[in-house]
Order: C-alpha cells, then structure tokens, then sequence
C-alpha cells in the first residue's frame, strides 16, 4: 500500500553531545573575584577560546516533600486491539522530507472491517474503523478490494463507490507518484490497467500468467505462475509497461517484499533470501542470513525485517530511526533480534515505522509516530487534558525530546515510557534548565554553566572566572549573566553525523566568549532573559525590552532598546523554526493585559541575511491574563491558541501558575508543538501535538 506525502519537512533533530566526559571539576570562583582575575578575563574577551572542565557529582538535596507526584493518570486506557487477522502499512514517499516521518497503518478484522490509523487529510489520527467498507481484502491510499474480488473507490469525505464492470479481482497495487495509477490483477492472471479519469480499465496484453503482485511508490513487481519475477520500473519518471524485465533470481520466487524505493527482499521456493538494491548492484544480492523466513518486510531507509518459524523478528540494514534497536549502529551486517515480540505471524513496515501480527491478533508497533501511525500513543491533545501532580515545580521545559521540570530543591524530572513521572540521574542543586541544539544546559546554585549530553548521561562546564546568575540558550549561542550583571555570550561549534536516518550533533564545543554591551542602569534592572533563532531579548523591571544587536556572521555587539514598549511584564518567544529567513514573532504583554507582537528577521534572504531587525506591530490583542507563544490565557477564563485550529476556545479548569512553549518547525510542517502547563495546585496540564517526542522503538501493542 503507498501514499504520497505532503511536501512538508521538519527537522528531526535529536542532538547527542558524545565527546563530553564525566569525571572531575574546578569549583568556580567566588562572586567577587579579584580585581586581577577579572582584569586577566576582561583582557580575554573577544576571540578566546572557552575551555570545559569535567563536571563532578553534586550530593543531592533532601526532597522539599514526602511525595513528588501524585494522582497520576494513566495516558490511555484504551483496550488493545484483538481479533486483527491481517495487518498492512502505507508507504509515504517525500523526496523533501528532512525528518517529516508520517505513516499509515490498517488492521483487518476476520469480518473484513478495517482499522485505520495515522496519516490522513482530516488529522484524524487516533485508530478508527472505516465506515462503510465491508469484506476487504487489501487496500491502497483511494481504493479497498472485497474478499468476492470487487474493487471500491474509497474517499475519506463520502461512501465507497464500486468501480462498475470489474469482478474476479485476486490483487491491486496503487502507485501514486505516477497519478495514482491502479493496476488489477485478476484470478486469470491478467493484469488491467486504471488510470485517473478513465471509464473503463485496459488491459495489458504483455502481461498473463501473473500470480502476485507488489508495488514501491514507483514500479511494479509481478511474479508469474512459472516463478519469474518481472520488474516495470518507474523511478526514471515513466511507467512503460512494455519495458517491463525479468530479474535474474536463481529459482523459482515464492514471496516478495518491497519498500517505497524499490529495495526488495525475494524468497525463492526452496527458501533461499536475495535482496535487491539498484542504487548497490545491478544484480540481486544473497541474503542467506534470512534463509528460511515466513514473513519478511522492508522499511525506513534500508531496513529489512523477517520473522523466523518460531515466531521471533529479525533486522539488519540500515538502523533507521534507532528501530533494529537504540544501541545498534547505524549500519546493522548482521541480523539481531527484535526485543519484546513472540509469537509474531506477520511483519509490515511503513515508510519509517513496523507493525508486527501475533497469533492472538493483537497488533504491535515500533518506530516513527510523526502521524499517530503507531496507534498506542497520542499524537494531538485538542482541549485541557490533565495527567497527575508534580509538586514544587519552579520551571517546565518543553525545548528538548519531551517535557522537563526542575524543582525547587534542584532536581530535574521527566516522563518515562508509561508517562509516569522520574526523577532524572545526574543533574543536581540545578537552578535553571535551557537547552543548545536540543542540548540540555543548566545552572546550578554554584553558579556554573554546564554542558549536557543528550538524557543527561554526562556533563562539562564551561570554565569561567566567576558565578553566572541567569542564562538562556539560542541556536548557536549562550547568553550568560554574571553575579555583577555583566552579560557575555559564548559561541558554540559543533559537528554533525547521520545515526539511524538523523543527524545528530557529535561534539559541541564552546569556541569564543564576547563582552555584550549594555547600560550599566539597564543591565543591572534586567529581570529576565528570552532568545530565538535570530536574537537574545531581555526584559527589565521597569518592563522595558532590549533585544541584541548583531550583523552577517559576526558576533552579538550590545543590547539595545526597542522603542514603544513600556509597562511590559512577560515575553512569549514562538520557539522555533528552523533554516527559514520567517519572521519570528515575540509576544510582549504589559500589565494592563495588552499584547503587542515583536516581529524579528533578516535584513536580507540567503546565507548574507545582513543585520537582525525588530518591528513592533502596532495592533494589540487585550483581555489577555498569559501568554506562551501562540498561547493566550484570557482575563475571563478562556483558553485559546492563534492559528491552530483543532483547539478551540475553552474554559481554563484551573488557575494556571507555569507555562512552557515548543514549537518545532522546519521550513513548513509541525512535528512538535504544544504546551505543558503547571495550576496553582500543582496539577500537569498538556495541550498540542507531539508531546511526548515522535516515535517509540519499543515494540508494543496498539490499542482500539
């Protein structure tokens, strides 16, 4: 089954600091250093490199309460799916991707209703069954083919529509990158050709004698009852089904399995596995280490599964998205064992994500849920939804792969698999949490600066002279306050490699520290610091809102005020959009509860985008209480977002005290975006989409 996929593209971006050591560290200065050490750092500011010294374990602080959370709802208490007797995966095509991961998952029931969940126009994510299909056998992305041979039209805004004059249909494969092309196999073992517009079907006189079918987003496979399989290739851009050529598979083929571009495993009779791979060798490979396998499928970007006779699953190729296992390499040569499935009677894979066909019926799913096509986890919370208690949280952080809290006794927590709070290993006494590149950074209560890696596993600190009091963190750069209210930012390099089908940051390293200039008045009234992709905003007491100035590439030089904003007591950054020259807006609310936009940007498109400017809108929402990016909180109770369209306005069931923004963007589509908030009586609240990261590579069971 194939679907084409919006041209829509996110950047998966999970960052990884692997060159960062534990072990031992130099405890910073006092606050007031010596007049010589400042004077020897002053000197250095500019272009000096900043050195990292390893972080050494804080003793942790007694917990400011008995109990850290509590009333903790489940996230779902939905039933597992049962009584599934065949399972299938669409297979989304989209060349511009860049991490978008969307996916299409179906479960057929013994009756023939189908399951359908993930990717569709309506974002109706959640597993549904699909109204007004009955006895199906197979489907594609716009037609359902019954177990009495017939072929229907399906369309997710009206009823199944029977394709008149076709009957004794045994298999159909759509190929939508070539305008949705269907081909028919039927039970003579001629093959009908239906093309968009088109009254009645044609018939293709080269082709008789086909047995099965099978179809990537761009060509044709057809197996013949002698056991040839013949290959109609159609990623050069043309389907011509007179081109169509026989493979060269050493047998007669028994079974085929194929992803959206064309790799292909080829069981023979006698059991024997090759591969096919056009863009390795012309010819078919050997597979010999899948000898033997009763099911078999081919996924992600060159992933390929079987399940063996005693019912386990397998996997090599190419480790995408971490699904042969977190552990594994990016390039897996021999195949290992997919942990928590048994009994396992088929196998399905997706663009990037599996599903897995017990002997009970259950259905089990891993990988990509960019679209909900795992069926187990939610992707869009649309309306206040409650999930526990945390008590003494003093900051949220949602920049990172999920939510985070800190707590006032210094300690960082988070959700696990079941979405139940824990506390996080390793970081200690924190006293403020930020990420860099989806890097976590903190600052504890001695003053220090410290670099994570990604969950936390290790840390360095930024070697500086004296006690930091305030932080924030933009895309390359750290903007750090000092205890005497002198502000530097530190930028940091970093280098990149792919694992698993993402690239992810393999060393980030603090490179130059520079003196940003500032008013002595206003740098020692500034309460509160703020970035986004293009600049570093600072709020002051007085509520006024400085932003910093920098041009082309070089460094940030000073910070400056943005006139017309007076009485200002709150930013709300819209976090974050990525390799885009867009306007990034920065909501500003003063105490009468009027909200005034910032627009930021380039002076110029392209790589020379020239000076970072700032624009002050001059319409004005009022009646606002908070603010959170596009979240609006009203004076009167409501709750609302600009611009989404799936939340609607609705009562706030409780005063809310915290709020954190994520909004991860890259170029058009969302992948993660949505909102934790903390009430007055210490209750969790999420609202939005994704919030819990985009995939899990843990096998588990889907739920109705």
């Amino acid at each position: 089954m194939e679907r084409r996929g919006k041209w829509v593209a996110l950047l998966s971006y999970t960052a990884v600091l692997s060159l960062l050591t534990t072990g031992g560290v130099v405890a910073a200065s006092p606050a007031k250093a010596t007049l010589k050490k400042a004077e020897a750092f002053a000197s250095t500011v500019g272009n000096t490199e900043v050195k990292l010294q390893a972080c050494s374990p804080d003793k942790a602080t007694a917990s400011v309460s008995d109990k850290a959370f509590t009333s903790w709802k489940p996230l779902d208490e939905r039933p597992v799916m049962e009584g599934i007797t065949a399972i299938a995966t669409g297979k989304i095509f989209d060349e511009a991707g860049y991490g978008w991961r969307p996916g299409i998952s179906y479960a057929f029931t013994g009756d023939g209703q189908v399951w359908k969940w993930g990717y569709q126009s309506d974002e109706k994510y959640e597993p549904q069954k699909l109204a007004g299909i009955k006895d199906a056998k197979q489907l594609t992305t716009d037609y359902v083919l019954t177990g009495a041979g017939e072929v229907w039209k399906i369309d997710e805004k009206k009823a199944p529509e029977k394709l008149a004059g076709i009957d004794k249909i045994k298999n159909i494969q759509q190929i939508d990158l070539h305008d949705g092309v269907l081909f028919l196999l039927n039970e003579d073992g001629s093959v009908l050709k239906w093309e968009n517009g088109a009254k009645a079907p044609q018939k293709l006189t080269n082709f008789s004698n086909i047995r099965d079918m099978y179809s990537s987003s761009f060509s044709l496979f057809l197996v013949d009852d002698q056991g040839k399989l013949l290959y109609l290739e159609g990623q050069s851009g043309e389907l011509d089904t007179n081109n169509a050529k026989v493979m060269d598979i050493p047998g007669k083929v028994k079974q085929v399995a194929v992803d959206y571009s064309d790799l292909a495993l080829i069981q023979t009779e006698k059991g024997e596995m090759y591969r096919n791979d056009t863009k390795e060798s012309e010819k078919v490979m050997r597979a010999a280490h899948a000898d033997g396998a009763t099911r078999m499928a081919v996924g992600g970007e060159g992933m390929y599964l079987i399940v063996k006779k005693d019912g386990s699953v397998w996997g090599w190729g190419h480790n995408t998205f971490g699904m042969l296992g977190e552990n594994q390499p990016n390039q897996v040569e021999v195949p290992v064992k997919i942990t928590g499935l048994s009994d396992i009677t088929d196998v399905q894979a997706g663009t990037d994500h599996v599903l897995a066909l017990d002997k009970k019926g259950n259905v089990y799913s891993w990988g990509s849920n960019m679209t909900g096509q795992l069926g187990r986890i939610p992707v869009t919370f649309d309306k206040w939804t409650e999930l526990g208690e945390i008590r003494d949280v003093k900051q949220v952080v949602t920049e990172l792969d999920q939510p985070y809290f800190v707590r006032k006794d210094g300690s960082i927590w988070a959700l696990d698999g079941a979405r139940v709070p824990y506390e996080v290993k390793g970081p200690t006494k924190i006293q403020q949490l930020d990420s860099i590149l989806n890097s976590p950074v903190t600052l504890n209560q001695s003053g220090q600066i410290q670099l994570w890696t990604s969950k936390f596993s290790s840390c360095n600190t930024l070697a500086l002279p004296y006690r930091i009091k305030d932080f924030v963190g933009g895309e390359e750069h750290l903007l750090l306050r000092t205890e005497d209210d002198r502000f530097l930012t530190v930028k940091l390099s970093f280098k990149s490699e792919e694992r698993g089908g993402v690239y992810v940051i393999t060393d980030l390293q603090p490179t130059k520290v520079e003196d940003l200039k500032i008013d002595a008045g206003l740098a020692a009234d500034v309460s509160k610091l703020y970035a986004n992709p293009y600049t570093f905003f600072a709020l002051t007491k007085k509520g006024q809102v400085l932003f910093a100035e920098r041009k082309d590439e070089e460094p940030f030089k000073s910070m400056t005020l943005i006139p017309g904003l007076e009485g200002i007591r709150e930013l709300a950054p819209e976090y974050f959009v990525r390799y885009t020259k867009d306007i990034e807006s920065v909501w500003a609310i003063n105490e009468a509860g009027e909200v005034q936009e910032i627009q930021s940007y380039p002076e110029r498109e392209g790589n020379d985008a020239g000076a970072i400017k700032v624009k002050l809108e001059p319409k004005t929402e009022e009646g606002i209480a908070k603010v959170s990016g596009r979240l609006r909180i009203t004076k009167d109770g409501q709750i609302f977002e600009h611009d989404w369209e799936p939340f609607k306005k609705q009562k706030v069931a409780a005063p809310v005290r915290l709020i954190s923004s994520t909004y991860d963007y890259a170029i058009e589509g969302p992948g993660s975006h949505y909102h934790v908030l903390v009430t007055e009586d210490d209750k969790v609240v999420i609202i939005g989409d994704n919030p819990y990261g985009t995939g899990e590579l843990q096998p588990d069971k889907v739920r109705q």
